[in-house]
This record gives C-alpha cells, sequence and structure tokens, in this order.
C-alpha cells in the first residue's frame, strides 16, 4: 500500500483528478473501500494538512462531485459510511446520496452557505439542492445585516470587524471581489450593506421586519459552520491582513492553492 500512497499523492500534487480516478477505481476491484479511504484520507492530509478547502476539491472531484465541494462535513467519514462499493462510478452514486442529505440539513439548520457556487450546479443532477441553497443565503444575510445595523450605533471607531460577515455566502464572494480585509470602514461597509439588498431584492427600510417574519416562520439559526470549516475561514480572513497588511501566520492554513472559483 505504501507505493499505492505515494502514487496517489504523486497525481494529487499534479492534479490529475482522472488518473486519480482511474487507480481508485482498480483499486475498488482489489481492496476493501475502507482501506482506499484510508490511503484517501492519509495522502491528502500529508499534502494539504488542515486546508479544508483544498482536500474537499480534491477527494470531490475524484468522484464528479466537486459540485457539492461547500457540504460541511468529515468528508473521510462520510466515506467511510457507504457500503463495498462495485465501481467507481458506483461509489459516486451512493456518496452523491449521502452528500445531498448532508447539504439539505446544513441548509435548513442555519449551516454553512460557502463554496456552493449555484450557476455551475444549476446544470447538473446537483441542482436539487438550488432552492434550500437560496433560501439558506438569504436567510444568513438578513440575520447578519441586522446583526451589523445593531452594532453601528454602538461603535467608537471608524472600521468594523467583518469577520462574521465572511462567514456568509453573499457576503464572502462580495467582500473578496472587492479585495476587503478583516477591517472595513464604515462607509464601505454601507456600500456592501446596499449591494447586499440589492442581491437578495429587499428594501432595508423593511429589513428589521423580514427578520421577525423569519424567525417566526422559519429556523433562525445562521452562520453554524463545523469547528474544521470555521477555522479556515478565519485563517483565510487573517491570512489577507487586517486593513491589508498580509499576515504569513496563518498562510500554513490556506495553502496550497486556494481555489477562486468561489
Amino acid at each position: 500500500m505504501e507505493e499505492t500512497s505515494e502514487t496517489i499523492k504523486d497525481y494529487l500534487v499534479q492534479n490529475d483528478i482522472e488518473r486519480l480516478h482511474i487507480l481508485i477505481n482498480t483499486l475498488i476491484k482489489d481492496c476493501k473501500w475502507p482501506d482506499i479511504v484510508e490511503l484517501l484520507e492519509t495522502s491528502t492530509e500529508s499534502l494539504y494538512g488542515e486546508h479544508w478547502l483544498k482536500t474537499h476539491q480534491m477527494v470531490l472531484s475524484i468522484f464528479g462531485l466537486s459540485e457539492l465541494l461547500g457540504v460541511d462535513c468529515d468528508i473521510f467519514s462520510e466515506m467511510n459510511s457507504i457500503s463495498q462499493p462495485e465501481s467507481i462510478e458506483n461509489a459516486s452514486d451512493l456518496l452523491f446520496d449521502n452528500l445531498i442529505q448532508v447539504a439539505m440539513t446544513q441548509f435548513r439548520s442555519g449551516g454553512s452557505t460557502l463554496f456552493f457556487n449555484v450557476d455551475k450546479i444549476s446544470a447538473t443532477r446537483f441542482a436539487i439542492i438550488i432552492p434550500e441553497l437560496i433560501e439558506a443565503r438569504y436567510r444568513e444575510t438578513i440575520f447578519i445585516l441586522c446583526e451589523f445595523d445593531e452594532m453601528l450605533p454602538t461603535l467608537t471607531k471608524e472600521w468594523i470587524e467583518a469577520a462574521r460577515l465572511w462567514r456568509t455566502g453573499y457576503g464572502f464572494r462580495l467582500l473578496r471581489a472587492r479585495n476587503h480585509r478583516l477591517l472595513i470602514h464604515v462607509k464601505d461597509y454601507k456600500v456592501i450593506r446596499n449591494l447586499l439588498a440589492n442581491e437578495l431584492g429587499i428594501d432595508l427600510k423593511n429589513i428589521a421586519e423580514e427578520k421577525e417574519r423569519l424567525i417566526r416562520e422559519n429556523n433562525s439559526d445562521y452562520l453554524q459552520l463545523s469547528q474544521q470549516l470555521d477555522v479556515f475561514v478565519l485563517s483565510y480572513i487573517i491570512s489577507l491582513g487586517v486593513i491589508g497588511k498580509f499576515d504569513p501566520k496563518y498562510r500554513a492554513l490556506i495553502d496550497p492553492g486556494y481555489s477562486e472559483e468561489f
């Protein structure tokens, strides 16, 4: 198995998903599934360490499930939960069924909406999660805007710590696109607030009422990220710097190759 492990690492380094796909399919015919999962886990850990996103990106791509990149779970535990597959296509189908349910539960319980690309998902079999995803992103954005609105009158300085806004699906995308960091100026926040309101199609005058409606009608939980994902996101934010100055302390958690697709 040691030789196979080195081969897997070589393919991972090369981002050679096609060869990994072929290799795993061959291993399925000759090896027990838990042994294959362990090989993938130890190989990715040796290369990516605690880089949550890169691990998910590579492992899910091998099984043709990259659209579920944002699923907030221990991906190897989910892999171990399926029965011995007959082929990698069978493994993909079994994992698909599991991870779709994980994603749905994630959205309904106020979990993360990060790293799901609606445009990419819409033309695939993963499209069944889109209504729940959009609703969850809407809900978390309403709640986080209200959270910041309550904080604004108490500020003694003109800068806002935006870590919680970074943890939302729409907020992450917008803050990164506008090249913001951990702290954002109040004037910049108000611009972002308007842009987010436009994204949601809501009049900011009605946002408090909308929050109350959501509390009455839906689960009011939001930003319920797992510890592993939360650490990754915080590490990414802080690595950008406070207001632009890079902090290398957190680089180990976000290298190698942070994905810019989301």
